[in-house]
């Protein structure tokens, strides 16, 4: 128990170091210094003007790693106050998805600053140093001058918010119920592997709609086959049935993937954590209890919807007209809600050829008959 304690403490001190990171330095630029929330005050505004470029919604990306140092926090002290509760690891869980998508944010903005180019698939945004390739950078939007560097609260922000994850995931219980097993382990293997290729030959038709449909008919295209990349978290969660389930499918496919050598690289590890927190938190919600149809279509809805602010920041679709993000967002809707139908039939087949008679999906579906 006291390195249950222990684990908290240090869940809790990463959060705060990274709540007051956010107003220390976060980038330099020739005519002055800005701290995370003095980027983010200055660039609301001046962005309401800009049209294109890869830093529509890079404001809303920086309030958002306040607001997930502020929720990973409160969910870690609501852990600590509630440790006799046996539900007491779904706050833990929240308070780790909470750090890691301000982790998640950080890392770009400290990616936008050291890597060049524009914002695409290859993920090199150049948005907070002065870059001619890109139509809108931060020191032309704010006109602050060249970019001089990364200030200290970008780096401490993601040290804090590193720790407030692994201290929140490590606080758990010396005896827990739910102990993963061998078999558990080899199976997340093998949803890795598959869905990592499957991944990687998906990203063709993804990008070959554009050859069948035009403008933006072929982004909400793009918007309703995205789901197919939220498969493996939702299968994996609903198959194994334990704490982090989905959450490794999904990290891990994404790994797999960028072995296989998907263009876009490392990042999509960090998209692979995004698309794993909306199911893995939707689960975690249940208990680990439920596992119908609603509850699968609500997590498929929640793995896209939970993802949207880092993919759309990532690809640029902030920069797009309200109306277009508008029917965009129901799309996404759409397909995260067909995906998490589509996790649970696959399991359901799976599970009736009786290969998954190890798992609780297999002891719950013998149970049954």
């Amino acid at each position: 128990m006291r390195s249950f304690s222990i684990a908290r403490a240090v869940a809790l001190v990463g959060a705060l170091v990274a709540l007051i990171a956010f107003f220390l330095p976060w980038v330099i630029y020739a005519r002055q210094s800005f701290s995370g929330a003095e980027l983010a005050s200055t660039l609301s505004p001046a962005l309401a003007s800009v049209k294109g470029g890869g830093i529509k919604g890079l404001d809303l990306g920086l309030w958002a790693v306040a607001l997930a140092a502020a929720l990973a926090a409160v969910f870690v002290l609501v852990s600590w106050a509630r440790a006799a509760d046996p539900t007491e690891g779904r706050y833990r869980l929240w308070a780790a998805a909470a750090a890691i998508t301000g982790l998640a944010f950080g890392m770009l903005f400290l990616a936008s600053g050291l890597l060049g180019g524009t914002p695409d698939i290859n993920f090199a945004p150049a948005a907070i140093r002065t870059d001619n390739a890109v139509k809108a950078t931060v020191a032309k939007a704010i006109g602050a001058g060249d970019f001089v560097g990364i200030g200290v609260g970008v780096y401490l922000a993601i040290v804090g918010f590193a720790a407030a994850a692994i201290g929140a995931i490590l606080a758990r219980p010396a005896r827990d119920e739910r102990v993963w097993r061998t078999q558990d382990y080899v199976l997340l293997a093998i949803l890795a592997v598959v869905f990592g290729a499957i991944y990687w030959a998906w990203l063709g038709p993804y990008l070959g709609i554009e050859t069948i449909l035009a403008g933006v008919s072929a982004q909400f295209g793009q918007e309703l086959l995205f789901g197919l990349w939220f498969v493996s978290g939702l299968l994996g969660g609903y198959i194994i049935r334990r704490p982090g389930a989905a959450f490794l499918s999904e990290t891990l496919a994404a790994f797999a993937e960028v072995l296989l050598g998907a263009p876009a690289g490392p990042v999509l590890i960090v998209t692979g954590f995004m698309q794993a927190l909306g199911p893995e938190l939707t689960f975690a919600a249940t208990g680990y209890r439920r596992w119908g149809w609603g509850t699968m279509a609500v997590a498929g809805i929640a793995a896209g919807v939970v993802a949207l602010p880092w993919n759309w920041l990532r690809l640029g679709y902030f920069a797009l007209d309200p109306g277009v993000m508008a029917g965009l967002f129901i799309t996404r809707v759409v397909a995260g809600a067909l995906a998490g139908l589509a996790a649970k039939a696959i399991g359901d087949l799976v599970a009736a050829t009786g290969s998954l008679n190890y798992f609780a999906l297999g002891r719950e579906r013998v149970q049954e008959v």
